[in-house]
């Protein structure tokens, strides 16, 4: 007997959960049998899920079968007439009769096949099949599973409920189940599920805040988007339902909640004007009927669920919810002129909604701005953008009230776009900043329209549209050129260098930047100061000039923060973890971005800015082996839902992370929705990442023509870039993916193919060594890359290089950079080479054992299945070898012997070499013939021969191993693909 309670708002998914539990169990064979209670008043229907649940019994066909399963019990005929059974004929049919019957039934049903009993909604159980539940968990020892959907807002009101589940949870064969609201990336796949394809993220954010969870207001709500209501009918009946139960006076006390949306014990009292006693009665019937719940401490009110306010609102008429609007507003701003304290942001949203829906314009519009300049103050700049956009829907028509705002409109437009920019909403941003334009005489104020059009090409930048961006910028230098230097000079030349920079166009960068600083120290403007030397720093470590590139971060990191510049600063604590994780440094690049969450928080800005900086952390932290911390901070901004551009960069993080744990599907999914999020904008920062390592992922999958064409599309792109590091990336994930393809091919004996795999290598290492002689310098993590590269072509091309050399020299770089995984393959490669030269090692050995303590570690499993799977195949010992056993005591396993053998192989090792067949082999140890053929495969492999003669030769003492490495890549033994 196992117990499952499955417990829920009602439309969570209770009955769906059980009806997919029901419909596995019958596929595994059980007999499902479901019942549900009713919410018909106590004792009406006694036993009524039980007599549900057996009622199929009576049209079974086979009368001897349905006999022998429900037995004799007078019981049945009374309470079950369906059954067609003749009644007792010695009277009244007692509980216990019933209870004990339904045991019965449940234990001969269970002898014949496994049983699944569902009670739905047991909130509304009789106290009769409370006991039969009760008496069933205690006593029942069959093989049958009891299932029980309960909901969880009928705990507080229903004692035997309460009772009847906390003697169930006593069994310690029950299985608690608690169905929580689903999370927005949950509601996300379930519409995505629902409409066939991705749900906008627009979609799914409107549904969420509205069914907050629930899964069944949120296909409803789906179903109906494309209706004129907002509300679909039948889903407002079953809302009101509970409201319609409601005494009338409790109507305006709804309605002024639902105005409100949530709203303490004295504004309700003033705003329906209700005596104490009144109103408290009226609030005691709402919570018990579970419309209204309370806060903790009982001082304000709200409705149990957003759909139920929005119910109920949209059942006032028109005229009553502008009244009650009116009256909130009345009473708000009376209380916050009453007080000498500045009222918070909170209160003055309020007060700008309720004179909106009031329909009162003029105070609406000087409401709604004081709003968004206090939802500002206070870090929060979504809301200060609606309020915003507002006060500009009413301009025209409160004309009075326009004129007498602290904002004009032109202002009012510029806040609204930086707001908008700030909350990532960029092509909102866009727009509003194009409205602001269009209101502007350029000719007679171009320091205005240059500063317009600089903000443009910083929405652009983000948007992402590093064309449209670079335009902006462009016309912005050009209308601040035509007076003296200034500002907007400073700040639109420092604005097209970071678009160059974007670009990888970094000796430009560094020129345009280097002006725009020097004017902003002419007109002594630091933070624009702070921002030039951002872009000279990142753009110096990008050619390889790491240290002065690092110099002029640190600088604009102190100017900015002298200036209490928090987006600058920002930006630039992101740049700043990118170039020392350039540097090889990555613990330093964590410590750099271990505050730019905190720093984005701060300014309501935590998913458009927050994640880009944040992410060369993670970045690190992969690179040095904290896969977990990684993942975790992943979720986290991923979660935030930034916009396009911003969550390429912890996509592409994440896609990295799963290639190397072995997760090579979830990481070509998020690898190449990272491409779709930045396709506006492919920089040379987003492409050579993106590409390189999707042609990794392709190569893992042995797909290796569009492994060749991803590197070929991303050396098209960064084609004007001259950034070494990015051409490197790409070119040392195509070399890898040539040398994987000639192994495929070597094995399947292409030669052309092996041919066309060098050859396409062979163009992509003189690009890469090009590439590096024009610069790679300081940048450590790219000198080791192509280390990885020239190995891989040493490989490839075993007489033009030391294969062997190589790969110690990349093992070298990686160990010298702490980066765990790096080092683990290339100790793999190395032990590949080692062996392939001699076939034995005892450095080979050492390697493969580090390899194998490095991979186990992170959990990288295929790397680690591969590492298991050569040392299986080179007889290495992978376990460690103690301190005190000197080095080499421990050999390879030389090829061709059988002490790698199992005992029962080599039972079969000895049967095989009398020439016994499998047949008679089978005969002989008592197995099947198919086994015994396994055995022959596996002994085959492990001696490393191609026939039985072979293998006999080697158990009789006089056979040969394998021939040596004959320096063609077709024949090497070691070789197997890499991940």
């Amino acid at each position: 007997m196992v117990l499952v309670t499955v417990g829920g708002d009602p439309g969570i998914g209770k009955t769906r959960l059980v009806a997919d539990m029901a419909g596995t169990a019958a596929g595994l064979g059980f007999r499902v049998l479901t019942g549900g209670c009713l919410d018909v008043g106590e004792g009406t229907l006694p036993f009524g899920p039980i007599t549900e649940a057996l009622r199929p019994f009576g049209t079974e066909p086979d009368e001897q079968w349905r006999s022998q399963v429900l037995g004799g019990s007078p019981a049945l005929a009374t309470l079950f007439p369906g059954l067609g059974l003749a009644p007792d004929a010695h009277g009244a049919t007692g509980e216990g009769q019933v209870i004990e019957m339904v045991r019965g039934i449940l234990d001969r049903l269970a002898a014949r096949q496994p049983v699944l009993l569902v009670i739905e909604d047991a909130h509304w159980a009789d106290t009769s099949t409370r006991h039969v539940l009760l008496y069933l968990v205690r006593n029942l020892r069959a093989p049958v599973c009891l299932a029980v959907t309960y909901r969880l807002e009928e705990l507080q009101e229903r004692y035997p409920l309460r009772l009847l589940l906390s003697e169930l949870h006593r069994s310690s064969r029950c299985e608690r189940i608690i169905l929580d609201p689903l999370t927005c990336s949950e509601l996300g796949e379930l519409l995505g599920t629902i409409l066939g394809h991705p749900a906008a993220g627009a979609t799914t954010s409107e549904i969420m805040d509205r069914a907050e969870g629930n899964p069944f207001y949120a296909e409803e709500l789906l179903a109906a988007r494309d209706s004129a209501t907002r509300l679909p009918g039948e889903l407002r009946g079953l809302l009101l339902a509970r409201v319609e139960r409601l005494p009338g006076d409790a109507r305006p006390v709804l309605g002024a909640i639902a105005a409100g949306t949530r709203l303490p014990h004295d504004l309700l009292a003033a705003v329906t004007t209700y005596e104490e006693e009144r109103l408290s009665e009226c609030l005691l019937a709402a919570v018990q009927h579970h419309v209204l719940v309370a806060d903790a401490d009982g001082a304000s009110y709200g409705f149990r669920h957003a759909l139920v306010r929005e119910a109920v609102y949209d059942d006032m008429l028109p005229g009553e919810r502008h009244r009650m609007h009116a009256r909130l507003a009345t009473i708000l701003a009376d209380r916050v002129q009453a007080v000498t304290a500045a009222p918070s942001a909170a209160e003055l949203g309020q007060l700008a909604f309720h004179w909106y829906r009031a329909r009162d314009w003029p105070r609406a519009l000087l409401a709604s701005v004081q709003a968004g300049l206090a939802a500002e103050a206070a870090a929060a700049p979504s809301s200060a953008e609606r309020h915003y956009e507002r006060a500009l829907e009413l301009w025209d028509d409160a004309p009075e009230a326009a004129a007498d705002s602290t904002l004009d409109r032109g202002a009012l437009l510029r806040r609204a776009a930086e707001t908008a920019h700030l909350s990532g909403d960029y092509a909102r941003g866009i727009a509003l900043i194009g409205e602001a334009l269009a209101d502007v005489d350029a000719d007679a104020e171009p320091l205005r329209a240059s500063s317009l059009l600089e903000f443009l090409g910083y929405c652009r930048i983000a948007g992402p549209d590093s064309e449209g961006a670079a335009q902006a910028y462009a016309a912005a230098v050009d209308a601040a050129r035509v007076g003296p230097v200034s500002p907007e000079l400073a700040r639109a030349l420092t604005g097209m260098s970071l678009v160059q920079s974007g670009q990888g166009h970094y000796q430009d960068a560094i020129a345009t930047a280097e002006e725009g600083r020097r004017v902003a120290v002419q007109v002594s403007v630091p933070a624009v100061q702070a921002r030039a030397l951002t872009v000279l720093g990142w753009s110096l470590c990008n050619l390889g000039r790491v240290a002065e590139g690092l110099a002029h971060l640190e600088r604009a990191q102190l100017l900015a923060s002298a200036e209490e510049d928090v987006p600058t600063l920002l930006w630039t604590r992101g740049q700043l973890a990118a170039g020392l994780l350039a540097a090889g440094r990555a613990a330093a690049a964590i410590d750099a971005a271990s505050e730019v969450l905190d720093l984005a928080r701060s300014l309501g800005a935590e998913a458009a800015y927050g994640t880009y900086s944040a992410t060369p952390g993670i970045e690190a932290m992969i690179l040095l082996g904290d896969w977990a911390a990684a993942q975790q901070l992943i979720g986290r901004l991923l979660d935030l839902e930034p916009p396009g551009g911003a969550a390429a960069f912890p996509r592409m993080a994440s896609g990295l992370l799963r290639l190397w744990r072995g997760d090579v599907e979830p990481a070509r999914a998020d690898l190449a929705q990272a491409l779709r999020d930045s396709e506006q904008s492919m920089v040379p920062e987003v492409v050579s990442v993106a590409h390189a390592r999707l042609a990794r992922v392709a190569a893992a999958e042995q797909r290796f023509d569009e492994a060749r064409e991803l590197v070929r599309a991303g050396l098209r792109l960064c084609a004007g870039s001259d950034g070494a590091a990015h051409l490197i990336r790409l070119a040392a994930a195509g070399v890898h993916a040539e040398a994987e393809r000639a192994q495929a091919a070597a094995a399947r004996h292409r030669g052309k193919e092996v041919a066309s795999a060098v050859a396409t290598a062979r163009e992509l290492i003189s690009r890469a060594r090009g590439a590096a002689r024009a610069g790679t310098g300081e940048l450590a993590v790219t000198s080791a890359e192509i280390a990885t590269a020239e190995a891989d072509w040493a490989w490839l091309r075993p007489g033009e290089s030391d294969e062997v050399a190589r790969w110690r020299d990349a093992v070298g770089r990686w160990d010298a950079l702490c980066f765990p995984y790096p080092a683990a393959h290339a100790r793999w490669r190395l032990s590949h080479a080692l062996l392939s030269q001699s076939g034995s090692s005892a450095e080979a050995s050492q390697e493969l054992r580090s390899a194998l303590a490095a991979a186990d570690a992170l959990g990288a499993k295929a790397l680690t299945r591969q590492i298991r799977e050569l040392g299986a195949r080179a007889r290495v010992d992978l376990e460690p070898v103690p301190s005190n056993e000197p080095p080499g005591a421990r050999e390879l396993t030389p090829p061709g012997s059988s002490r790698d053998l199992t005992a029962r192989e080599r039972q079969v090792l000895e049967l095989l070499a009398e020439g016994l067949t499998n047949r008679r082999i089978a005969k002989s140890l008592f197995i099947t013939e198919k086994t015994a053929s396994v055995h022959v495969t596996h002994i085959l492999a492990k001696l490393q021969v191609t026939n039985r003669s072979q293998a006999g030769a080697i158990a009789r003492g006089h056979g040969k191993a394998p021939a040596e490495d004959t320096g063609n890549p077709a024949q090497r033994p070691f070789r197997t693909r890499q991940d």
